[in-house]
This record gives structure tokens, C-alpha cells and sequence, in this order.
């Protein structure tokens, strides 16, 4: 279960204070009904309290900062690491304080001063690459299409590469490197979204110095890729990248951003007219582009084609819309189907896969390769896999 995977490493940080609170009240157990010691029960209290505040403000750390530390001086604790917010800073702050331990706050609130007022970027590749970490190496968690806008934290530089904790419109947060997106201000940023932009409608294309189609290549783009229209030149637009190059676009290939969205009709037949159209292309971790898609990836540019922006991962889709019974008498075309393991002895539910319902019991999903499964135990396209791990259905199309 690959989504499985992916969201377990997502909440890792949630993992680790579950854990350290186990420990420290299985440590209480040990103790055979005596009363633990002032700094052990201080000790508790006090990541007790940290827990409870990152609940409140960073449920989900694929969206949210939230990354404190603490070190102990005497009877002082100093409180280190970053949040996104003020809010969380005073909060954690407040509620260690309550605990009675004398508190030394150094927790910073991001971004980081030394951005400047460049705290925002537009993507200039027409797929880049959100890492999970601030490395080639790292799992890619995400991708970020030309002339998306995202809110950029804090940098991180090696001996080679700078990266940037960014987050994309969605509220994802991933690590992109630095030279694959234009850093700007807020009013820079706004400009960009407010200027004559073209959607790209093609599956792939490319943007050449000359209008013609043997000229030197400028960049490629692909599907939902966002330039700004400078001009025209015959059947060419004139188009500028968010890093100022500028070169050529068919077309036949973009359409006015403003009147594409206009246009989206979220209807069924629509949904899966267009999730047939991907077929073939290959499963990649992190990706949701044509040129490659993960489970979430694929539903969510499915939809977002549609005029319906979802979630970036699985488990979080699993939260939009409305519940529909795993019934195939009241499933619809175009609802979500969500696959894990459901909750059980104390074990909270895991969301790994998802797909598109397309009616008798059928579906479409990456994996491997963007195909159609079929729920029936009887198909020659069903996967016992799937059948067994069914575990969740959400109606996101409106009802019509």
C-alpha cells in the first residue's frame, strides 16, 4: 500500500510524541504504584502539553510547522524548534507554564527574517519536484506546476544546493530547490495571478524562442502548467515564464486561464471522460502530472480539470465531501473510493489508496499504471487486493 506508506512517514513527527508519551508513562508503570519523582511527572506533564497544542494547531504536518524542542537547564526548560504561527508559539508557551515549570522561550516563528520579503514563489519548471527533505535523495512528496504560487519558510544550504521549505495552494509543505521557482514578494506574487495567464490544455508541449516548430526549445510545459500571454504572432501566443524567459506556444495548446475556469462543468460523465484519457500513463510517488501520477495525484488533477480543487494526499481526500455507504446500489459514478485498513482493537483506520468510481463496480486509480479494476470477485479485471481493502467511499461531485 504505497499511499499507506507515504502517509505513515507524513505523521512521523506524531508518531515520535505518541511514543516519548508511552514511554514515559510505561516508565510510570514500572514504578509498582509509587509516586514517580517531581521531573518525571514534570516531564510528562509538560510533553503532554506540548502534544495537546500541536492537536490544535498542526493536526497534520504535511500542512502544518509545527517542530518543538526542549532542553533542560536546572529547573528551567528552554523551549526551541519553529512553528508557522505566533499563536502556536504563545500557546505552547502558556500551556508548559501551566504545568509550573519555569519557561525560556526560544521557539521561532516562521518564515525565517532572513527571507526578507520574499516569502512567496512562483514555479518556473513545468514540473517540479517537492521533496520531503532538503535533498535529491529524499522521497519527492509532491509536485509543483509552472506558475503555481507557493508561500516559502525558511531555506536550508548545503555545501551544493540551497532548497526552501515551500507551500504549494493546496497547503502542502515540501522542499524545493532553489533556481527551480522565482522567490518574490507578496505584491509580485499577487501580479502573477492577476496578469492575462494561459492554462496549458495539451498533455504536453513546448515553448520555442521562434513561432515556429523547428525552433530551439525555450522549456517544455505540460497539462495545467500556468504562462503569462504577452502577445500573439499568427497561430502563436507570445507567452513569458515566471523567470522572465519568453518564447512561443502553439495555440492549440493553452487556453485563456480565466475562461477554462469559467468553463468546468464537474459532472460525472465529465470526470470520467477525463480520467480515461490518462490511461496508460505510469504510477510515480509524489507525482501529479502527465508525466507521472500517484493515486491522489490522479484524482486530484482529474478533478482540479473539472473545476473541483481536492486535497494532496489519499487520507486527506478521504475527508472531503460526503459519506456514501459501501453499497453498489448507492455508489455513483465520480464518487471517491478510499482503500487501507479500517479501525479495529484500538487501531485508528488507514487511509492508502484511492480512485474514481465509474459504475458496476468499476473504477479507475494509478497504480502502476492509471487502469480500471473492477470490484467484482468475478471479472477478469478484479484484484483481490482491492476487493479485501475497500474501506471508505466519499461523494465529492454536487448532487445534478
Amino acid at each position: 500500500m504505497l499511499e499507506l506508506t507515504r502517509a505513515l512517514k507524513r505523521n512521523r513527527l506524531s508518531d515520535l510524541w505518541a511514543a516519548t508519551l508511552a514511554g514515559m508513562l510505561c516508565g510510570c508503570a514500572h514504578l509498582n504504584g509509587q509516586n514517580p519523582n517531581a521531573e518525571s511527572d514534570s516531564s510528562i506533564d509538560v510533553a503532554r502539553s506540548i502534544q495537546e497544542v500541536k492537536l490544535k494547531y498542526a493536526p497534520d504536518n504535511r500542512l502544518r510547522i509545527f517542530d518543538i524542542g526542549e532542553q533542560r537547564r536546572g529547573s528551567e526548560l528552554v523551549l526551541t524548534g519553529e512553528v508557522d504561527c505566533t499563536e502556536a508559539r504563545i500557546a505552547t508557551v502558556q500551556a508548559v507554564q501551566r504545568t509550573g515549570t519555569k519557561v525560556t522561550d526560544h521557539i521561532k516563528v516562521l518564515p525565517d527574517e532572513q527571507l526578507g520579503d520574499r516569502v512567496w514563489g512562483i514555479s518556473c519548471l513545468s514540473v517540479n519536484s517537492g521533496r520531503v527533505l532538503p535533498t535529491h535523495k529524499a522521497e519527492m512528496g509532491t509536485q509543483v506546476l509552472m506558475g503555481d504560487v507557493v508561500r516559502v519558510w525558511k531555506s536550508n544550504t548545503n555545501a551544493v544546493y540551497a532548497w526552501y521549505l515551500s507551500q504549494s495552494g493546496d497547503g502542502y509543505l515540501s522542499w524545493l530547490e532553489e533556481g527551480t521557482f522565482v522567490r518574490c514578494t507578496r505584491e509580485q506574487a499577487e501580479a502573477w495571478n492577476r496578469g492575462p495567464l494561459l492554462v496549458v490544455t495539451a498533455y504536453e508541449e513546448c515553448i520555442r524562442e521562434r513561432p515556429a516548430a523547428d525552433a530551439q526549445p525555450v522549456s517544455d510545459v505540460v497539462l495545467c502548467d500556468l504562462v503569462r500571454r504577452t502577445g500573439e504572432e499568427g497561430d502563436w501566443y507570445k507567452v513569458e515564464l515566471p523567470d522572465a524567459r519568453a518564447g512561443f506556444l502553439p495555440k492549440k495548446a493553452a487556453a485563456d486561464y480565466a475562461a477554462w475556469k469559467q468553463a468546468r462543468q464537474p459532472t460525472a460523465e465529465n470526470i470520467e471522460r477525463t480520467a480515461r484519457t490518462f490511461i496508460g500513463r505510469p504510477y510515480l510517488w509524489g507525482g501529479n502530472s502527465p508525466k507521472g501520477l500517484d493515486c491522489s495525484g490522479f484524482t486530484k488533477t482529474v478533478f482540479f480539470l473539472n473545476g473541483i480543487n481536492l486535497m494532496r494526499d489519499a487520507s486527506q481526500q478521504a475527508e472531503q465531501g460526503v459519506t456514501v455507504p459501501l453499497d453498489f446500489g448507492q455508489l455513483k459514478k465520480g464518487d471517491l473510493l478510499f482503500f487501507g485498513s479500517p479501525a479495529r482493537h484500538g487501531t485508528p483506520e488507514r487511509i492508502g489508496h484511492v480512485g474514481i468510481y465509474l459504475g458496476d463496480k468499476l473504477f479507475i486509480h494509478s497504480s502502476e499504471m492509471v487502469h480500471i479494476s473492477s470490484l467484482d470477485p468475478e471479472s477478469p479485471i478484479h484484484d483481490e487486493n482491492w476487493i479485501r481493502t475497500l474501506v471508505r467511499a466519499r461523494r465529492i461531485l454536487p448532487d445534478g
